[in-house]
């Protein structure tokens, strides 16, 4: 259903742009830059979140499990010989709902798509603070610095180990 929302908000961008075009309406800069900006954030984030039903199937298909998703929560691309998508996301298992870690390799024109890494970082304590919460602001709030703080302790704890690995795999010539 995502998909299909951001393409009606793609056409409906578009035939505001040009019906504003027509009728001479004039932002003061280059509109055409600015659509093309909107369109390539929403394709990025349908990109997104195709990876992230990619790698939820594949998982579910090696494991016998029946992940579903949520939402993504975070992502970065990195343009590798295609592309590399690094996901945080929210998969429910009846019901519960845990965050986890996705990265997916893709090149397109190849019809190639690769779990590259996909790996349970914690439960989503989203569910639980939601309870606490009794107005719709103060609860996205602490979801969101909930979920925050548990992403920045999961990249640091990457970080880390990333240097680790970098640090013993180089010896000094002296």
């Amino acid at each position: 259903m995502a998909p299909r929302r951001a393409a009606l908000f793609a056409a409906a961008l578009l035939l505001a742009s040009a019906a504003a075009a027509v009728s001479g309406f004039h932002l003061g800069g280059d509109e055409s830059g600015l659509v093309r900006g909107v369109l390539a954030a929403l394709r990025e984030r349908a990109e997104a979140e195709d990876a992230a039903r990619f790698a939820i199937a594949h998982h579910n298909r090696n494991q016998g499990a029946a992940l579903e998703l949520t939402r993504v929560l975070k992502s970065k691309r990195q343009v590798v010989t295609g592309t590399l998508h690094d996901l945080v996301l929210e998969a429910a298992d009846a019901g519960k709902k845990s965050l986890y870690r996705a990265k997916v390799w893709v090149k397109p024109w190849e019809d190639f798509k690769s779990v590259v890494e996909f790996r349970l970082v914690g439960d989503s304590e989203v569910e639980s603070e939601l309870s606490v919460a009794s107005d719709g602001s103060s609860v996205q709030a602490i979801a969101k610095v909930s979920l925050e703080a548990d992403i920045a302790q999961e990249e640091a704890r990457l970080h880390t180990v990333e240097n680790e690995g970098l640090s013993n795999g180089f010896t000094s010539s002296s």
